[in-house]
């Protein structure tokens, strides 16, 4: 095992370079081949952490896994659903990490999501029956439940300016954590309008989603996902010594006829 004095070199980022619909369509072009694939992949861990307690903690690995999948189809390689798993809890650590911090602009959002829940049931259980719920109660649901969206929206945000490139470092750089977290913010204000257009366009998908019938989420998520790995991409090009090597041309033939 080898030390040295000097903390490795942080990777460096370029500025203004993130194009939202160019990274869509380039993240189509990335994942339509196994776009069922990603489907899966989408499906197993939104099913777990809606239905098994606990399962968020796997959230990070799951997603870091389905980014080096992504970035590997950028190399020509194929995914697969048993190396993207591997790999994301080859980085699990880290991915824990960066997944908890980027969920605690959510807690407010799930605070309310709680106190609404058991004010609408109280409502419920007072005007019960025949006896109508009035009109001004009826008000101050839908506009607590508006500003349950919006929480969620400032949340969303919030979360998606810090956050964007984390899981793609500690993938992608073996990048711990915490270091991936100051990373990605920082180059998310170096490319803050076209990381704002991606967030935008990724929550009207994902509204979209929603609406049909919630399970269309999995459906767009490789959509998303795929656009912010090729986002990644951009403002992280693979370090030098990742690309192949080119090789010298080959001598000249020796000539046909030769004079002595």
């Amino acid at each position: 095992m080898s030390y040295s004095l000097f903390p490795p070199e942080e990777p460096q980022f370029n500025h203004d370079v993130v194009r939202p619909f160019v990274c869509f369509g380039n993240g189509w072009q990335l994942i339509k081949e196994q776009y069922f694939l990603y489907v899966g992949l989408c499906a197993v861990i939104v099913v777990a952490v809606s239905c098994i307690p606990f399962t968020g903690l796997l959230w990070g690995a799951w997603i870091a896994g389905i980014y080096s999948a992504m970035l590997g189809r950028m190399r020509g390689e194929l995914a697969t659903f048993g190396g993207a798993v591997s790999t994301g809890f080859g980085v699990f650590g880290p991915t824990v990490v960066v997944a908890i911090l980027a969920n605690l602009p959510f807690i407010p959002f799930g605070v309310g999501i709680k106190l609404i829940s058991d004010w609408v049931d109280r409502s419920d259980a007072v005007y019960s029956g025949e006896q109508r719920t009035p009109d001004d109660v009826l008000v101050l649901q839908l506009e607590a439940f508006a500003g349950l969206i919006a929480l969620y929206i400032a949340a969303f945000f919030i979360s998606g300016f810090i956050f964007p490139f984390a899981y793609q470092l500690v993938v992608d750089r073996k990048m711990k954590g915490w270091a991936a977290v100051k990373l990605s913010a920082r180059a998310s204000r170096a490319n803050f309008s076209g990381v704002l257009g991606l967030l935008l366009i990724e929550l009207g998908l994902g509204a979209a989603g929603v609406l049909a019938c919630c399970f269309g989420v999995v459906f767009v998520m490789p959509l998303t996902k795929a656009a912010w790995a090729i986002a990644y991409r951009d403002v992280f090009p693979p370090p030098p010594d990742s690309q192949p090597a080119i090789a010298p041309p080959p001598p000249p033939p020796p000539p046909v006829f030769s004079t002595v």
